[in-house]
């Protein structure tokens, strides 16, 4: 399954792929919590994505969602992400995106990668997906993140920058131990 497992940075302004410590990291853990606390310029949220986009190509019918606290952070960070990766390994299809009413990327495989935030309890409520990523989730408050862990079916990946302690040092690790991948 990891055979998109590269890393992209920005050279003056020209995509380059290079294997870093973090993606391998990131593809070898196996729990149905992910945790990957780091830094800025980690390369959480990238190698996250391409451990989704990896997994949306190699799967059948499933539901990836990405959600940040809001979508102005979504488009900065994530989405530009999710489009960059895409489009440098030639895999963007315009066809396959859809903006309205909820930015989605459907792969041929039928397995959609999807994007939206949720800043209030309400938003958390809904369909149910297969996996989760939630990007920057200590800024998403621990009742909404619950909920979307709920209604998760398989897989919740979780990044954060490591500023201060909350919920999932508090509410998560300490009662969800043998459920959770944490590394950093």
């Amino acid at each position: 399954m990891a055979r998109h497992c590269r890393l992209l940075f920005m050279v003056d302004k020209v995509f380059q792929f290079q294997d870093t410590t973090a993606t391998k990291k990131i593809f070898q853990l196996t729990k149905r919590i992910r945790a990957v606390a780091g830094g800025t310029s980690a390369s959480k949220t990238i190698s996250i994505l391409i451990w989704c986009i990896d997994y949306a190509q190699s799967t059948q019918n499933q539901l990836i969602s990405v959600v940040s606290e809001s979508y102005p952070h979504l488009l900065g960070g994530a989405i530009l992400d999710f489009e960059n990766i895409m489009k440098d390994r030639g895999y963007w299809n315009d066809n396959n995106w859809v903006k309205n009413p909820r930015t989605t990327y459907t792969f041929e495989t039928g397995s959609k990668i999807e994007f939206f935030s949720v800043d209030t309890y309400g938003k958390a409520h809904g369909p149910r997906r297969d996996v989760i990523f939630l990007n920057e989730c200590n800024n998403i408050a621990w009742n909404i993140v619950d909920q979307l862990i709920t209604r998760t079916r398989d897989i919740v990946w979780m990044d954060w920058n490591p500023t201060n302690e909350f919920y999932f040092y508090t509410e998560m690790l300490p009662y969800r131990k043998e459920e959770i991948d944490f590394i950093t």
